[in-house]
């Protein structure tokens, strides 16, 4: 049996890159996204290789840590996770992604839920 082609990539995906300059802005992104979350309280995150996340050692408070895979350098996708370690956070899971996406369109939001909304729906 012929194998099926490759899935074609969400053409309005944020988390998607097709392109290396596509891939390239969205780390840029990806990283003011980080700097941004610990400027606003949030534990900083560590880097090992494409993989940022917030250490198992650091304080457990009411910011979500993250998990997040940079995408390589054309036709890949950033991954994104964000759990919270104590009782309740700030933001939900799916609020810091809908930060975090539009973030890599370009057009970054508060990390305050009260705040002016974010550019993208969570999918």
């Amino acid at each position: 049996m012929p194998s099926a082609p490759p899935s074609a990539p969400l053409p309005n995906d944020p988390q998607q890159c097709l392109s290396r300059a596509e891939c390239t802005t969205k780390t840029s992104r990806t990283l003011l996204f980080v700097f941004d979350y610990a400027a606003a309280g949030a534990p900083l995150v560590q880097r090992d290789g494409r993989l940022l996340f917030t250490p198992a050692d650091a304080p457990a408070t009411d910011w979500p840590a993250l998990t997040i895979r940079l995408a390589e350098a054309e036709q890949s996708a950033f991954a994104f996770n964000a759990q919270c370690r104590v009782q309740a956070c700030r933001l939900t899971a799916v609020q810091l992604l809908q930060v975090y996406r539009s973030y890599l369109l370009g057009r970054p939001c508060a990390f305050d839920v009260d705040a002016r909304p974010c550019a993208v729906k969570p999918q």
